[in-house]
């Protein structure tokens, strides 16, 4: 993984939230969409020093703030993570090669974020981890959790994740916006 120069996707939301029960369709460069769940924050900004797999969508259940001192291999390090939170990141590897593609499993048809697996709240500790394939574009996405998070959080991040749209083939310099 390289860290010259962070990358990350600008963010922009669309769709009306009223009355606390609709989920916002985030766009994101690159042609990628997921909805977010109502209550959760789509960060902005710095995400990651790394460049490939660039970062393209973070969210968490509070409002994180992330250190600039970013884990090994430039994992995101989450600044007092609430023991009842839930913080998602999804990596995308940008120029992956056949046999990387050839290998990756395709998108899960239900993303399942169990119980008792991805506590991590900062550097310190695991994260649930999934990889995939999908419209010929290899995504890597970390799900930390806190020990005290809700079964509703879990099924929140894997709705996220189950609503995930991806567009095939968009140009790498399409997919990231150098941070300015």
């Amino acid at each position: 993984m390289a860290s010259v120069v962070a990358a990350v996707a600008v963010l922009a939301p669309s769709g009306a939230v009223s009355a606390d029960l609709i989920a916002t369709r985030v766009h994101v460069p690159g042609r990628l969409s997921v909805q977010d769940p109502v209550g959760w924050h789509v960060l902005h900004g710095w995400l990651s020093p790394v460049v490939d797999p660039a970062p393209m969508l973070s969210f968490a259940s509070f409002p994180a703030r992330l250190s600039r001192h970013a884990c090994a291999c430039g994992f995101p390090n989450v600044v007092d993570f609430p023991r009842d939170g839930a913080f998602v990141f999804v990596w995308e590897y940008l120029n992956p090669s056949r046999r990387m593609l050839a290998q990756t499993p395709g998108r899960p048809a239900r993303f399942l974020v169990a119980a008792g697996r991805g506590v991590r709240r900062t550097c310190d500790g695991p994260t649930d981890t999934f990889v995939f394939k999908a419209a010929g574009r290899v995504f890597q996405v970390e799900v930390y959790l806190g020990p005290a998070a809700r079964p509703e959080l879990r099924g929140q991040a894997a709705e996220m994740f189950d609503s995930l749209r991806v567009a095939p083939d968009a140009a790498p310099d399409a997919r990231t916006v150098p941070i300015r």
